[in-house]
């Protein structure tokens, strides 16, 4: 028994630590070169492009950013459905959620990718090639927002976020190979450097999915994952999307455009300090999913999590003390316009030890817990506009929306684990009383 093959063992790579910590390793330094190198190549772009043409181009954009709305939350329940099935031994039923999934995902963006060529063809034979280029790209944006949104959520192993981490890779380098052609061809380069990451990532995922699947969209089967996820759905949109609103508008009214532009780059440097940490919660979310499904024990889950916390808030001092040290000399130098974002970027800081404990939040997901996730998302976003008024009022505009930023994203997140403590109490008590 002690030499069987791993072969039927597909959640292998999960319960060993090399696999892991390799798969954390790629993800966070994949994502940290993303960073670097689109940096890099906004500034090269900068060069070459005018504002005008930047602008024209990116206001077609509204298309793909209200794209994701079409995934009518199933991204949601697919992470959490995937791993939790495959942990209940339940493999087919697992594959037949991916199936419905999948060929929602194909039938949405045939038909709007459908309608977005069918404009570009119009723009082009009017002789309207800058419009025309400008709706290509929301073809592949959209393209990439489904159905790259999609693969990522079958990806669960260490070995799968191994070839995620490939794939971002991959993105990034495409980005910069067109890099040179600025000096030639300004405008195509934009365009091309707009959808070439995307292409080469879809295309790298899609040959890579560790899931393959036929056509299946039973229309009941179907609806009831679509009755799960959007109320999980709105919850993310919320704590996300709708959060990064708010933090713009209130900007916009405290400090006015230039706060804004600090605000961002203060935003784009504490997202990066928190790459690492976000790659343990990444890689052991499914593992939460998986445990769930094996114990149907909250208990069981949350133990689970102790250690990647432990390790995150350890990875989280040490980065926010080093950002501490080493950003004020090197913004200094590299970015010396942006020498005022410093007092926004020590406290965006502090959202890391945040991203530290989110792990065991991911419970409140697997748990199908809407109502919850409604009423932390709300919560945290009432702390935030109600710290930020107050902070104003006091004299205080230029750090008031980056304070009420972070007190908000530690009411959110303070609420989901008292809730979830107390769900455990229940839980608890409840196995005693049966007993």
């Amino acid at each position: 028994m002690a030499n069987r093959p791993l072969v039927n063992r597909p959640w292998h790579h999960l319960h060993s630590r090399a696999p892991i910590l390799r798969a954390v390793a790629m993800i966070a330094s994949a994502n940290l070169l993303a960073t670097a190198l689109g940096l890099v190549g906004s500034l090269i772009q900068a060069r070459y492009i005018s504002p005008e043409d930047l602008g024209f181009v990116r206001k077609y954009s509204v298309v793909a950013s209200y794209a994701i709305f079409l995934s009518l939350g199933l991204f949601t329940i697919l992470q959490v459905e995937y791993p939790t099935l495959i942990g209940r031994g339940e493999s087919e039923k697992a594959k037949r959620t991916v199936a419905i999934v999948q060929s929602w995902v194909l039938l949405a963006t045939s038909v709007v990718c459908g309608a977005l060529l069918i404009l570009t063809i119009i723009e082009l034979s009017r002789g309207n090639w800058k419009v025309a280029s400008a709706w290509f790209i929301q073809i592949v944006a959209v393209g990439s927002t489904l159905y790259v949104g999609y693969l990522v959520c079958t990806y669960r192993s260490g070995l799968h976020f191994e070839r995620l981490a490939r794939g971002g890779f991959a993105s990034s380098m495409a980005g910069v190979l067109v890099l040179p052609l600025f000096l030639v061809w300004p405008f195509a380069t934009l365009v091309l450097r707009s959808v070439a990451g995307s292409i080469v990532q879809a295309s790298y995922l899609h040959v890579a999915r560790p899931v393959r699947v036929e056509w299946c969209l039973p229309r009941r089967e179907f609806v009831a994952l679509v009755k799960r996820g959007l109320p999980l759905f709105t919850g993310t949109y919320l704590r996300h999307s709708f959060w990064l609103t708010i933090e713009i508008w209130l900007m916009v009214r405290v400090a006015g455009n230039a706060g804004v532009g600090l605000f961002v780059f203060a935003k784009m440097i504490a997202e990066s300090a928190s790459q690492l940490l976000t790659a343990v919660n990444q890689v052991y979310t499914p593992r939460v999913a998986q445990r769930f499904g094996e114990k149907a024990s909250i208990r069981e889950c949350l133990k689970l999590t102790k250690k990647p916390v432990l390790l995150n808030v350890c990875i989280a001092f040490v980065i926010v003390a080093l950002a501490y040290i080493v950003l004020p000399p090197l913004i200094g130098y590299a970015f010396p316009k942006y020498l005022d974002a410093l007092p926004l970027i020590r406290i965006m800081l502090l959202s890391t030890f945040i991203v530290a404990f989110s792990l065991p939040l991911y419970m409140v997901v697997v748990l199908e817990s809407y109502l919850t996730q409604i009423v932390s998302a709300l919560l945290g976003l009432g702390v935030f506009v109600g710290t930020t008024m107050l902070l104003r009022s006091i004299g205080q505009s230029a750090t008031a929306v980056a304070w009420g930023s972070v007190a908000g994203q530690c009411a959110f997140a303070l609420w989901g684990l008292l809730w979830l403590y107390g769900r455990m109490r229940r839980s608890r008590a409840d196995d005693v009383h049966l007993q």
